[in-house]
């Protein structure tokens, strides 16, 4: 967003819609493989928009604070780098928890 070239600006955001969007095009398929069918409704609206409002609402302010606080106009990226580095140390330290399916037992012949 700093650049004078409204073309990089713009490809700049490009860059960003498109990685946003490889994680929130399969967002949905894994919140309903995720849920068991029985809560499936209530558990992927209360997470899904309880999660979105309250880091998506606070975001802002957050940034706002940031750019108050440090004076460098930057300084929410930094936000950024921290949550991809605790997304990242979540995703490597959580192990699978669903039991496995029992083996089937090919009858012979």
């Amino acid at each position: 967003m700093h650049h004078a070239s409204p073309a990089m600006i713009l490809l700049g955001q490009l860059g960003f819609v498109l990685a946003t969007a490889m994680a929130m095009g399969v967002q949905p398929a894994v919140m309903v493989e995720a849920t068991p069918p029985a809560v499936r409704c209530t558990v992927i609206a209360l997470g899904f928009n309880a999660a979105n409002g309250l880091m998506g609402g606070l975001a802002p302010l957050a940034a706002t604070w940031l750019v108050h606080r440090t004076g460098m106009d930057l300084s929410p990226a930094f936000l950024v780098m921290a949550a991809a580095a605790v997304s990242f140390v979540a995703v490597r330290s959580f192990r699978e928890t669903r039991p496995q399916a029992p083996e089937r037992r090919l009858a012979h012949s």
